[in-house]
């Protein structure tokens, strides 16, 4: 079969299977338009929705923002443009319904919501009103969870809830990672778990440095992993003098909290779960000729390995089956607003496309953005397409669904 046949098979397939029970894919969506990467060649669907200048992003890459049917797309959007008189508005949670071509406003993000993919509904928090969940069949209608518990605010100032909102595995509790600010100038840190039904608080640990970036294990309720943030500063060295190791990455459990080492460079950023919680991945930046930049910790046997050959990695995200990486590049200096380009990694055959190749700086070094715009790209669908941002030099940035098949398929 010719191998433009084969992949012709293979993107028919991943759009009959996206289209199944009247669900529109992004390839059949009035929602969205066709962009082909003038050097890759590879296709993706950019989200319409807006005026020309707007920002369309994706949500943080630990949670996936967009349902396994395939019919609803969460995105966040800002009205404006950073590089123009004005700037951009305040950030909002959105919804796109791909079945019925309309997107919904879901009111200001505070926090990184979390969606559940299998039964079409999210998850998020404020620091003021609660924890609430929008089913995105009826997306209109907030339905409040519960208050923010007693044990933190009288602490003081709630100043975090959660980085980015993770739920335990029957979606009853929250995984937080709070940041109170006290009354005597001073900040706390705190992990555990929320009842989201009754609003019961089930203190795990406390820590001395900043706590963040939690996620409990997907398939694993006692376990969360999250990061020493800072671990740069005077109390991080220090720690590194002692111990030998950069202590970014740690495993919670209540009571307890273990170190994982980043052993092949010492230096880790921006881990994530696997799917299946047996392991994890992250990124060691570098731009060495031998800094192969995503990195794997498997938990049963404590064995590293390298996962993706890709200098300069940032953030990625792992397909359910494990055989595919995606991964972000600032291929020069990192700022907010840098260059970017995002590659497609194929484990099985040691090979990578760029999903888009390098986009010029949304904003000049020396005026940063303010709307965290990197690509953050991420596996939705079963593996069937990546979502991603991707920052255009004029200002303003797109979201793209990019059909996983074709990427196969140029990999092999």
């Amino acid at each position: 079969m010719k191998p433009f046949t084969r992949l012709s098979i293979l993107l028919a397939c991943a759009v009959a299977l996206a289209a199944c029970g009247g669900v529109k894919s992004p390839e059949q969506s009035s929602l969205f338009e066709k962009r082909v990467d003038p050097e890759s060649g590879v296709v993706s669907y950019a989200l319409k929705y807006g005026a020309p200048d707007d920002n369309r992003q994706s949500i943080y890459f630990t949670s996936k923002s967009m349902t396994d049917d395939g019919r609803f797309l969460v995105f966040w959007y800002t009205e404006g443009n950073e590089r123009k008189e004005g700037g951009a508005g305040p950030r909002r949670q959105m919804l796109a319904d791909l079945q019925k071509d309309k997107v919904f406003d879901l009111g200001l993000s505070t926090m990184t919501p979390f969606v559940e993919t299998k039964l079409d509904y999210m998850v998020y928090g404020d620091r003021e009103r609660g924890f609430f969940r929008r089913d995105f069949k009826d997306p209109e209608q907030e339905i409040k969870l519960c208050d923010i518990p007693e044990e933190l605010t009288s602490l003081g100032e709630v100043r975090r809830l959660a980085t980015h909102l993770t739920l335990t595995g029957d979606r009853r509790k929250a995984f937080l990672d709070t940041e109170i600010f006290t009354p005597e100038g001073k900040s706390r840190w705190l992990q555990g778990l929320l009842d989201l039904e009754t609003g019961a608080w089930d203190l795990w640990g406390e820590t001395p440095w900043n706590c963040n970036h939690g996620q409990i294990n997907p398939t694993d309720d006692s376990l969360a992993m999250c990061a020493w943030e800072g671990c740069w500063d005077e109390a991080g060295q220090a720690y590194q003098a002692e111990t030998g190791w950069y202590p970014r990455m740690w495993l919670i459990r209540k009571g307890s909290r273990e170190l994982i080492p980043a052993k092949a460079i010492n230096f880790a950023s921006h881990e994530i779960w696997d799917d299946d919680g047996r392991g994890l991945s992250w990124c060691g930046h570098g731009y060495m000729e031998d800094a192969h930049c995503v990195y794997h910790h498997d938990l049963a046997t404590g064995e590293q390995e390298v996962w993706a050959a890709v200098p300069g990695a940032r953030h990625n995200s792992c397909s359910p089956d494990n055989k595919y990486v995606v991964t972000d590049q600032a291929p020069e200096t990192w700022w907010r607003g840098c260059k970017w380009r995002v590659a497609f990694y194929n484990r099985e055959t040691g090979k990578y496309v760029w999903l888009y190749s390098t986009r010029d700086a949304l904003m000049p070094q020396n005026n940063q953005s303010r709307l965290h715009p990197d690509p953050h790209p991420h596996f939705v669908m079963n593996g069937r397409y990546v979502v991603s941002t991707a920052s255009n030099a004029d200002g303003h940035m797109d979201l793209f669904v990019t059909p996983v098949a074709q990427m196969v398929e140029m990999t092999r």
